[in-house]
């Protein structure tokens, strides 16, 4: 059997197949990129052709990237959105943040006790704002410890509630680590409760949304008065 090809290019004018909505609100997180939804395109055919350089038959097609690889607009749109890249978006976590070049990944854990009855409410775990990783960083110095990570947690709208307890998946954190947790308020840090520390995970009560700051501590050092 003998092959032939032709190479050939298609370009649709004014034709996208995925929104383009607004891009990162800051600059310095690792975000999804919109080529991730950018659909395949072929760039080659093979034939498959007799003695005579007849076509019998399409052998297969070359393309522009492998098709397996393209992901729904609506995914990559959602985590552009919200400053994510492709894995933290679909794992309501965060495992990089503006201003710091590693941190302890966190995500909601499962199992969260609102108002002392286990529900399968889900809190999304969602990027904090610039300013918010630089207030962390100067909240540690007081405490004598350092940022291990700096999430804002969302709620669902409807939900009424006076208290939570979150399980927060952090793979890395071991059993007896002496984790903090505080959250940002009015221009302040407050520490939570923080009821469990075990290996990849890190329960803490909370009684609002907003900015959390996971610590890691000194046992013997408190928050400075």
């Amino acid at each position: 059997m003998k092959k032939a090809s032709r190479f050939f290019s298609l370009v649709m004018a004014g034709c996208m197949v995925f929104s383009m909505t607004a891009m990162a609100k800051e600059v310095g997180a690792p975000v999804a990129d919109y080529e991730q939804a950018k659909p395949a395109q072929v760039t080659d055919y093979y034939y498959c052709v007799d003695e005579y350089g007849n076509i019998i038959d399409l052998a297969y097609n070359v393309y522009s990237k492998d098709p397996a690889t393209v992901l729904p607009s609506s995914i990559v749109n959602g985590a552009i959105d919200e400053d994510k890249e492709i894995g933290e978006f679909m794992n309501n976590a965060v495992t990089g943040i503006w201003a710091m070049d590693e941190v302890v990944p966190v995500a909601q854990g499962g199992k969260v006790i609102v108002d002392g009855v286990e529900s399968n409410m889900t809190f999304s775990v969602l990027k904090p704002e610039l300013s918010r990783v630089y207030s962390a960083k100067d909240f540690a110095v007081t405490l004598g410890g350092s940022v291990l990570n700096v999430v804002k947690v969302d709620v669902p709208a409807n939900l009424k509630w006076a208290s939570a307890n979150v399980n927060f998946y952090t793979p890395g954190i071991v059993t007896g680590q002496n984790v903090k947790v505080y959250t940002y308020a009015d221009d302040t840090w407050t520490e939570c409760n923080v009821t469990e520390v075990r290996d990849d995970h890190v329960v803490v009560d909370i009684t609002s949304e907003g900015i959390l700051a996971f610590f890691e501590v000194p046992a013997a050092t408190t928050a400075a008065e």
